[in-house]
């Protein structure tokens, strides 16, 4: 544990505590992920985002940042929450609450209270229920203390992922936090307790309350670490995955094969959806379902649909010719498309044979060389004006590289005159 990173942080930031305290001996903390970077000894940048939470109600919070913070936001404001810059620094500061879901809410009822312990009580997970208190002068941050009731810095250490109080109450109070659990599980390398995803699988059903936007949300944060594949693995070992992706159900005990190839990809988002959605038929559709972005949707769709295609054409016999056709209708795809038709099929040979050759061809610029002419330099080439014979031209052109390779301008010129010479008279030619 390092206090140090902590007191020096403390320090920093002793202006925000001597601002609450003078405007009537409010008191001010610094919770979340901060302080699990700072116990790290990792130290605090100028420009870190803080959470903290204190005894003032947001009209107050409000009332002491005003004039003093460079920009003030209350969009959560109902929920306790007020945001604010000042200077390099964005802070949101949350009044001590208790958060209770009613049976079919997707919103809280918050109640403020003035007990730091409470709070904490009710936050996720014991490795984001701790806190140390921002005093109100530099020379304070010698005593600091880390305020951990509930050993969330040994289960750190332990590489453990519990909730303060029972994991049944915690997600039945808010459902989204067993996609959160995927998430703490993916990003920081924790291992969920039998408890923990014993409520899981209990009360999943309970994330029928949850907005879709806000589970995508989750989603999103998950699929951008490092390691996703045992946080999505957790989700859909306790059938959460399943419930937030209905196309998932349909796939049975296949459910999770999408969360097993997530580490084998590239961290660029329409790939690692595609590869959490890869059992569902249709990839773009599910991933439309979730709110995603349609650029992302749209993408990941490509992505698995070429990656499908890629397994059939492995099957077939190999070829330089083979491997071009498929690249070219990837459209772009191919390199992500690739990761998971290989992800997907790690003891496939004739998929491991289609993807090495893929990269040969790749590596010396056979599949990313521009096209040896252009739409204008073919209608220049053979004199003739827009219209459909340019399209099948430039098409002639594509079925000449898949057979044989790129050609050069000269080369490409010679044989499109032999292929418009052959065609004979066009009608309204």
């Amino acid at each position: 544990m390092s206090l140090g990173a902590i007191r020096s942080a403390a320090a920093t930031l002793a202006p925000w505590g001597e601002r609450f305290a003078a405007a009537g001996g409010w008191r001010l903390y610094v919770v979340g992920g901060a302080v699990r970077s700072l116990l790290g000894g990792a130290p605090l940048g100028p420009a870190d985002e803080l959470d903290m939470t204190t005894d003032a109600r947001p009209e107050t919070i409000r009332q002491i940042l005003a004039g003093w913070a460079d920009t003030v936001w209350t969009q959560g404001a109902r929920f306790g929450t007020v945001g604010c810059r000042h200077g390099h620094r964005t802070v949101e500061i949350t009044t001590h609450r208790a958060e209770v879901y009613v049976e079919a809410s997707r919103r809280p009822e918050v109640t403020y209270g003035a007990d730091l312990l409470a709070d904490l009580a009710r936050r996720d997970f014991t490795v984001g229920a701790m806190a140390f208190e921002v005093p109100a002068a530099a020379d304070d941050a010698r005593t600091v203390e880390l305020i951990d009731p509930f050993d969330g810095w040994e289960d750190l250490a332990r590489r453990r992922l519990r909730t303060p109080r029972s994991a049944e109450l915690s997600f039945a109070e808010d459902p989204l936090r067993m996609l959160r659990a995927g998430r703490f599980v993916a990003t920081l390398g924790l291992a969920a307790d039998a408890d923990l995803e014993d409520a899981m699988r209990r009360l999943r059903g309970r994330l029928a309350i949850v907005s879709v936007e806000r589970c995508a949300r989750e989603l999103s944060l998950l699929l951008a670490a490092r390691s996703p594949s045992a946080g999505a693995g957790l989700l859909a070992r306790t059938g959460v995955l399943a419930e937030v992706v209905p196309g998932l159900a349909a796939a049975g005990g296949d459910a999770g094969a999408g969360a097993a190839l997530l580490d084998s990809v590239d961290a660029e988002p329409s790939l690692r959806l595609a590869a959490l959605l890869w059992p569902v038929p249709n990839v773009a559709a599910a991933a439309a379902g979730l709110r995603f972005t349609g650029a992302v949707a749209r993408r990941a769709g490509r992505i698995a649909a070429a990656a499908r295609s890629l397994s059939e054409a492995a099957d077939s016999a190999l070829c330089d010719a083979a491997v071009r056709r498929w690249s070219a209708a990837a459209a772009g795809e191919d390199s992500g498309a690739v990761q998971l038709a290989a992800a997907a099929a790690p003891n496939d040979p004739r998929v491991a044979a289609f993807v090495d050759r893929w990269r040969v061809l790749r590596a010396c610029g056979d599949l990313s060389a521009p096209p040896p002419l252009s739409g204008a330099e073919v209608m220049a080439h053979l004199g003739i004006g827009p219209g459909p014979e340019v399209g099948a031209a430039l098409a002639h052109l594509e079925e000449l590289w898949i057979a044989g390779g790129w050609l050069d301008g000269d080369e490409a010129r010679r044989r499109l005159s032999e292929w418009h010479g052959g065609r004979g008279p066009r009608r309204g030619g």
